[in-house]
């Protein structure tokens, strides 16, 4: 839901929506027969009247493979234990935007549902137009209403309740006709059951039998979030190569110690009159969270203090998703557009997804590369 709402601001300055429909296709499958995902997608836009356009999404997600449960290699072995997935995923949005003078304000409902996790989420956006509309102020809010369902895997008995809130403030500027660079700020906070379901955490002091599957415990992560998400970009037109260059940089933190940045370019070069190829590469790194670690002390069978139980306290989150450790991340690919009729274009794409962890500790089984394959037809009426 943030996602699309992110996508909304950055839209928001237009007064009227182009009118179109698009399907988009995209596979990403992981390396080793870990997660593949298939994802078909239907847009629309249309402009109803020149202060009121509406604009709406739908996707379909096949979700099936395996991921880590967050156990480290049994001794001798090489490879994480993993759990098979399969889901599917249906979720969208509906996007109104009103045009009154020099403000355009955008209200969004978005739902989601899979068969262990369900999600509502309701937003608005208000973008103000000033200096004969080179600059542009956005504010924005949303709220996201999620449900943790039980499911095969996850050990949950009840549905958990997880509520998200963000805001946003940012400024679009306009520095002349071949340039604009935009800064954006989001605050969110969430609070509920933050945990992976499905992700499992080995305590040391647990008596292991040697032969045997680690015994495992679930995952226990802090019950709220705040995260400060600054973003930078800019866009500028080469005019003597006929092309564009997109810039962008994003910084995170949050009160679980998370320290995150992510940069990204983007090449848009024309080539004849219809066909435009855009290379891209973006970089992310990060620290990891305070209570991330591949194993730890303790034994939650027998609690501290017991008769014959190790005198050695339980900390009090506790989480070996390896998304949450010190690592890096890697995309690089390629896509390329043709304008095939004034009212149809086309466009197919590759970008490659590479992570590694960097703290020396967790296994490299844990990290996944994956391929992604995508494409889309857009038409115009």
């Amino acid at each position: 839901m943030l996602g699309a709402w992110l996508v909304a601001v950055g839209l928001a300055g237009k007064c009227r929506g182009e009118d179109r429909v698009e399907y988009r296709y995209e596979d990403y499958a992981e390396d080793d027969g870990r997660i593949h995902i298939r994802t078909h997608g239907a847009f629309f836009e249309v402009g109803l009247a020149p202060w009121v356009s509406v604009k709406g999404n739908f996707v379909y997600d096949a979700i099936s493979g395996a991921t880590p449960t967050g156990a480290p290699p049994l001794p001798g072995e090489n490879e994480v234990a993993t759990v098979t997935i399969e889901d599917i995923r249906r979720a969208g949005y509906v996007e109104p935007s009103f045009r009154f003078d020099r403000h355009t304000l955008t209200p969004q409902f978005s739902y989601s549902a899979e068969q262990d996790y369900e999600s509502t989420g309701v937003s608005l956006t208000h973008a103000i137009d000033f200096n004969e509309k080179n600059t542009t102020l956005t504010w924005g809010v949303s709220h996201a209403f999620d449900r943790v369902l039980p499911s095969e895997g996850t050990r949950l008995e009840d549905v958990e309740d997880k509520d998200t809130l963000d805001f946003l403030v940012g400024v679009n500027q306009l520095l002349g006709p071949k340039t604009t660079v935009t800064a954006n700020l989001t605050l969110g906070y969430t609070d509920g059951f933050l945990a992976d379901p499905y992700k499992r955490v080995l305590f040391r002091d647990f008596p292991y039998t040697p032969g045997e599957p680690y015994t495992v415990f679930p995952e226990s992560r802090p019950g709220s979030r705040f995260r400060q998400v600054l973003y930078l970009g800019g866009s500028h037109f080469i005019e003597t190569l006929d092309a564009a260059v997109e810039v962008g940089y994003r910084w995170h933190h949050d009160d679980w110690g998370i320290w995150a940045h992510t940069v990204s370019l983007e090449w848009h070069q024309k080539v004849g009159r219809i066909v435009t190829i855009s290379p891209l590469f973006r970089f992310h790194t990060q620290s990891a969270a305070e209570f991330y670690g591949t194993s730890f002390g303790g034994d939650p069978s027998c609690p501290e203090g017991e008769p014959g139980c190790p005198d050695i306290p339980l900390p009090e989150h506790y989480s070996a998703d390896f998304r949450l450790s010190e690592l890096n991340t890697f995309t690089f690919g390629v896509s390329v557009n043709a304008r095939v009729h004034e009212r149809v274009s086309l466009e197919v794409g590759y970008k490659r997804y590479v992570m590694e962890g960097t703290d020396g500790v967790t296994s490299d089984s844990q990290y996944p590369s994956a391929d992604v394959v995508s494409g889309s037809v857009a038409v115009w009426f």
